[in-house]
C-alpha cells in the first residue's frame, strides 16, 4: 500500500482516501468500502490459464513466481471471481461502470457470471485486446488477444 513520497491524499465525499493504490486480494478491500461509492473498477484477475509462470523482476536479480492454476477447475475459478464481482457490484454507484480483463480461456464464462450479477442489458461491449506478441504453436493457432467486458450498473450509460 503506498500513494507515492510528497503526494497528498485526498478523500471523497464518502470519506474514501483517493490517490492510494492497494495491494493484495480485492475482496478484502472492496469489503471495507462503503455501498454505491465508487465510479469505475478496472478488474485485471488471475487468467484462468492453467500455468506457472516466472518474471525477472528489477535488475535481474529477482524472480517472482506464481501458479495460476486452479484445483476444482473452471466452476472454481468463476466462483472465485464471482464473489469479486458481486462486491464490485455492490460498491459501484448507480452511475459506475466495470470493466474485466480476462482472456480466452474464460471470457465467455465470466461473461455469463457477469450478466447474472449486473443484469443482461447492463452490458455495454466486448472490448477485443490485441497483444502485440504472440507465442506461437504448431499444432494450434497462436493466442493473440484478451478480452474486455464493459458493464454500468445503470440502464443510463446504454442510452
Amino acid at each position: 500500500m503506498g500513494n507515492g513520497e510528497g503526494s497528498k491524499n485526498l478523500h471523497s465525499s464518502d470519506g474514501i482516501e483517493t490517490g492510494v493504490l492497494y495491494c493484495g486480494d480485492n475482496l478484502q478491500r472492496l469489503s471495507l468500502l462503503p455501498s454505491e461509492s465508487v465510479d469505475l473498477i478496472y478488474l485485471d484477475p488471475p487468467f484462468f490459464s492453467n500455468r506457472n509462470y516466472e518474471v525477472i523482476w528489477g535488475d535481474e536479480a529477482e524472480v517472482r513466481s506464481f501458479e495460476d492454476r486452479w484445483e476444482g477447475g473452471i466452476n472454481r475459478y468463476v466462483g472465485w471471481m464471482r464473489e469479486r464481482m458481486m462486491e464490485i457490484h455492490r460498491t459501484l454507484k448507480p452511475t459506475g461502470s466495470m470493466y474485466l480483463h480476462c482472456d480466452p480461456n474464460a471470457s465467455h464464462y465470466l461473461k455469463v457470471a457477469s450478466d447474472s450479477i449486473f443484469g443482461v442489458e447492463r452490458f455495454l461491449n466486448e472490448i477485443i485486446w490485441k497483444r502485440t506478441t504472440t507465442h506461437s504453436d504448431a499444432k494450434r493457432w497462436a493466442p493473440v488477444s484478451d478480452t474486455i467486458l464493459f458493464y454500468s450498473k445503470s440502464k443510463s450509460l446504454r442510452q
